[in-house]
């Protein structure tokens, strides 16, 4: 359930553009055996919009450790050790990053900050050995990328929006068998700060994880680590060999919360290549993706197909519950999630012109199997953005984009989805050289006229040397960039652009006499939008339902109108994008009445902390109860706990708690959970 803001009114107005950042974070990964089957070199990639020199400081996740470096400089091919952590460059001088020790030897994958030992899954991994900090006055991307013979892998760190409390597990389930045992899905989670509390919940009962070098694995629905600033905590999920099973998905859609700020990576070697006459393929990849945490997420999204084919799928997951999934051009929802965590693995047969578009009523997570080729074995995955009119109208640069090291990536193709107009049709140079789009005109988006989407083939553009292709895209409008690459067996891919910029806007609730809304004859609801002016129209919705007359920034419900309802608004702005807000629940306001008269009923059971009695007769002078507490300075703390609904698996009538998403007291009544509210009876 996501969490109402009820304290403060104000319309957020965040443009962040994300993977081009002046501060980045990347989490350890683990990818099994570290060999040819998962990979054997690693590298970080830094470029920047910027024509003067920039410096960039690389540290360990604690901030302070300075890890040794070698430099190579991509365009003039040249290599330096660096021992000072700090590196600099600008748009025409591009880096290539590898760790090294202090015999100036690269750190093989497994061994480095970036990717750590297997046995390390399940521990809370130092500062000072897993995990990167990267920090400038100016602003650079960061791209890790990792290959072996068979694999290959990408991951855009994007930046401080990477930040926050509550995220969902995604990715992609394994849905085939396999013989491989390093096969498995993975979750990374770092905090940024001292003394971080991060739980993982929702998870199936029963799912396994590696417990480091422990032969009993991490087992349970919760499981609670407390991190300080810069250690990182990994979940590993291997799949059984041979057999479809609980480990292939019983991770997918669980709940990441954290009381501090923290960045979280999905992924791992996982998402096999699939058959269509059979259930066992070993063909594989690894993908790796960083995630945003919920509140930058969007209810539009634009998927834009690699080249696997009906191989290809796109997964959602929810946020909360009763989320629905519309699809292209269709008017009522094609999927309903029914619960928070819930996923719809969507098919390529939703895909029009290679482009899928979908719309939620509720903000979630969108994952897509891809495919740099049509050989099963060139598969990885990407976190999609939403939608957005006020992102970055240019990418300025992916460095090297065919490679990954000294190894060429063949068939390298960039996506590019662009605002609709002949104005806003991407510019695309690959080392300074115009690149055409292999369809001029672009190709539509089924069911929204507003984007269209660019192809461009990048590995046989005659711009750059015959190895280098340094690639910036451009337009007059909002764009977002995919690049996927696929040799004859691995592929990679990723995003450079498009997460965090749409505004944010969230609900503040006024004239209400209890800590949560609530509506009724005993009580009045204002909640109030505030807005930039000009920014658009405005529709708000009750229970997904259109109010008729709700079309202004505020919206008071009806003083007589004491049904519990869900409340949300979307805005509008020039360019067609939708702008969702958060939910707000309401509930009947209390009523109030004379206490019951007649004989009470003496308490004959007393807890006090105190060093003497209250009163003389305590705690019998505390009528009718059948225990009475009592002290100076000492509360009665009951269980608190995230969403009862899915942490406790089979909860009892009368059963209480404390939700920390929904700041209430709730009862079970033997069939839901329900807030304790006051009211007459």
């Amino acid at each position: 359930m996501k969490r109402i803001c009820l304290l403060l009114a104000f319309f957020a107005y965040q443009l962040f553009f994300s993977q081009l950042d002046n501060t980045h974070y990347l989490q350890p990964i683990i990818f099994g055996a570290y060999d040819t089957t998962t990979i054997t070199e690693e590298y970080i990639y830094l470029s920047t919009p910027s024509t003067a020199n920039i410096t960039v400081n690389v540290r360990m996740a604690d901030g302070t450790t300075i890890p040794r470096l070698s430099v190579y400089n991509i365009n003039a091919a040249t290599t330096a050790n660096n021992a000072t952590g700090t590196v600099t460059f600008n748009n025409t001088t591009p880096l290539r990053l590898a760790v090294i020790n202090a015999s100036n030897v690269v750190l093989p994958p497994g061994s480095s900050p970036m990717t750590v030992a297997t046995t390390r899954a399940g521990t809370i991994i130092p500062a000072n050995i897993g995990g990167l900090v990267f920090t400038s006055t100016d602003d650079f991307f960061v791209n890790y990328r990792g290959l072996s013979g068979s694999q290959a892998g990408s991951v855009l760190a994007k930046g401080k929006v990477a930040l926050g409390k509550n995220f969902f597990w995604g990715g992609t389930p394994n849905e085939f068998t396999t013989n491989v045992p390093e096969v498995g899905n993975m979750v990374s989670m770092m905090a940024t700060e001292n003394n971080t509390v991060i739980t993982i919940s929702n998870i199936d009962s029963g799912t396994q994880f590696i417990n480091g070098a422990n032969a009993t694995p991490l087992t349970g629905t919760t499981i609670t680590r407390t991190l300080q600033k810069g250690q990182s905590f990994v979940l590993y999920a291997k799949v059984k060999l041979n057999a479809l099973s609980l480990q292939d998905r019983g991770w997918l859609g669980a709940k990441i919360s954290a009381d501090k700020n923290i960045a979280v990576t999905v992924g791992g070697l996982m998402q096999q290549g699939s058959i269509e006459t059979g259930t066992l393929s070993d063909n594989r990849d690894f993908g790796v993706d960083q995630l945003v945490p919920v509140e930058q997420l969007g209810n539009e999204y634009v998927v834009m197909q690699g080249n696997g084919g009906t191989y290809e799928r796109v997964i959602v997951v929810a946020t909360e519950a009763n989320t629905t999934i519309t699809m292209n051009a269709n008017v009522n929802p094609s999927y309903t999630l029914a619960n928070m965590g819930d996923y719809q693995i969507v098919p390529a047969s939703f895909f029009t012109n290679k482009n899928m578009y979908l719309k939620t009523n509720k903000a979630v997570y969108v994952f897509h199997k891809i495919f740099g080729s049509s050989a099963l074995n060139t598969n990885s995955f990407m976190f999609i953005p939403p939608l957005s009119c006020f992102g970055q109208t240019s990418v300025n640069m992916i460095p090297d984009a065919k490679q990954i090291g000294t190894t060429s990536y063949d068939n390298t193709e960039l996506a590019v989805l662009a605002a609709s107009g002949t104005a806003n049709i991407p510019v695309v140079t690959v080392g300074g050289t115009a690149l055409a789009a292999t369809v001029a005109a672009g190709t539509a988006v089924p069911g929204n006229a507003n984007w269209r989407s660019y192809r461009y083939n990048i590995a046989t553009a005659a711009g750059g040397t015959a190895t280098i292709k340094n690639v910036r895209v451009s337009s007059a409008g909002t764009i977002q960039a995919e690049l996927v690459g696929a040799s004859g067996a691995a592929g990679f891919g990723g995003y450079y652009s498009g997460f965090g910029t749409a505004p944010i806007v969230t609900i503040a609730v006024a004239n209400s006499p209890s800590t949560r809304p609530c509506t009724g004859t005993t009580g009045s609801s204002s909640l109030s939008l505030s807005v930039t002016p000009g920014l658009g129209t405005y529709q708000w919705y009750k229970n997904g339902a259109p109010i008729s007359g709700g079309t202004n920034s505020n919206y008071s419900i009806p003083i007589t109108d004491n049904s519990a309802a869900e409340y949300n608004v979307i805005v509008t702005p020039p360019g067609g994008c939708l702008i969702y807000s958060n939910v707000v629940k309401s509930f009947a306001c209390p009523c109030y009445k004379p206490g019951a008269t007649g004989t009470p009923e003496i308490t004959k059971i007393g807890v006090s902390t105190r060093a003497s009695k209250s009163t003389a007769n305590w705690p019998a002078d505390m009528n009718n109860a059948f225990l009475a507490l009592e002290s100076n300075d000492k509360g009665l703390v009951i269980t608190r706990i995230p969403d009862p609904e899915e942490s406790i698996a089979t909860p009892v009538n009368g059963m209480i708690v404390f939700d920390t998403d929904d700041l209430c007291l709730k009862i079970y009544d033997g069939t839901q959970w329900s807030c304790i509210n006051q009211t007459c009876n």
